[in-house]
């Protein structure tokens, strides 16, 4: 029994051991991001590397005051509108192809789940074209155009609302109730959790995308932070410093959203059949 416990130690102490060093690993480059931003320019690529600024400095972020509140403040309003688009869009397409029948409806949804298989590059110069030919060349509404939908939203809350039972939907129908009401007031409140799961996934890819405003947005006040973040990159010279300023800034959203979302996302990923 003694041994046997011992032993049950170890194993634990080993995968203690392994998850520090796993966690390290992961960590590591936003260690140094954090110490980077408070270093001159010569101290970031000092060898050997130190994580503890020899003096710190607060010159990184000031550089940043004059056009970067504007640059978040864009990334903000586009971001939010856009993850409340798709979660519009992506539930009720999600609501359709799961509770409503209708023909071709699994057909439909097969094509488009094919979608997610076309690469970007395919589409980029007829999806450029599309938004000159309206107007909305070097705006928001380019960007918000384009990312209103979502495939994977839209299989991912799919997937959901398939685990809840027919027989809620049936009863409410049987007691009057139309689609709308059953949308909004019954299958809604019991999916919380893959709701924060698409909010989670849709803020982290739009906070940081960078190529499709690259494509749209050339007004430097219509800037995102990705974008605005290549304000440090010259012709002969990068400015790293407020480099890694900018990019501490812009990781803090995403860590705060995952953080307060953690377990319903943790909840949402497991109950929507992506684990198998």
């Amino acid at each position: 029994m003694m041994s046997y416990n011992l032993k049950k130690r170890r194993m634990h102490v080993i995968k203690l051991i392994f998850l520090s060093i796993v966690a390290i690993v992961v960590l590591l480059p936003l260690i140094i991001v954090l110490s980077s931003s408070f270093k001159n320019e010569s101290e970031i690529f000092d060898f050997p590397f130190h994580l503890i600024p020899r003096k710190t400095i607060l010159g990184n972020f000031e550089q940043l005051i004059d056009t970067f509140p504007i640059y978040i403040f864009n990334s903000v309003k586009l971001t939010v509108t856009i993850v409340l688009v798709q979660l519009v869009t992506a539930a009720t397409g999600a609501y359709a192809f799961s509770k409503l029948t209708w023909k071709g409806r699994d057909f439909i949804f097969g094509l488009y789940l094919a979608s997610m298989m076309i690469p970007m590059q395919a589409v980029m110069i007829p999806q450029f074209i599309i938004i000159r030919n309206i107007n909305l060349y070097d705006s928001h509404g380019a960007l918000v155009l384009l990312g209103a939908f979502t495939a994977f939203g839209t299989f991912l809350i799919r997937q959901f609302f398939m685990s809840i039972p027919n027989t809620y939907s049936e009863a409410a129908r049987i007691d009057g109730a139309r689609e709308w009401t059953i949308f909004l007031k019954l299958l809604l409140p019991m999916s919380k959790a893959v709701l924060v799961t698409q909010i989670i996934f849709s803020f982290r890819f739009f906070w940081n995308d960078f190529f499709t405003p690259l494509i749209y947005i050339t007004s430097p006040e219509l800037k995102t932070l990705p974008l605005g973040m290549t304000d440090f990159v010259r012709e002969q010279y990068v400015y790293w410093g407020p480099q890694m300023a900018a990019a501490l800034i812009s990781i803090i959203p995403v860590l705060i959203i995952f953080l307060f979302g953690q377990k319903y996302f943790i909840q949402g990923v497991s109950s929507s059949g992506l684990k198998g």
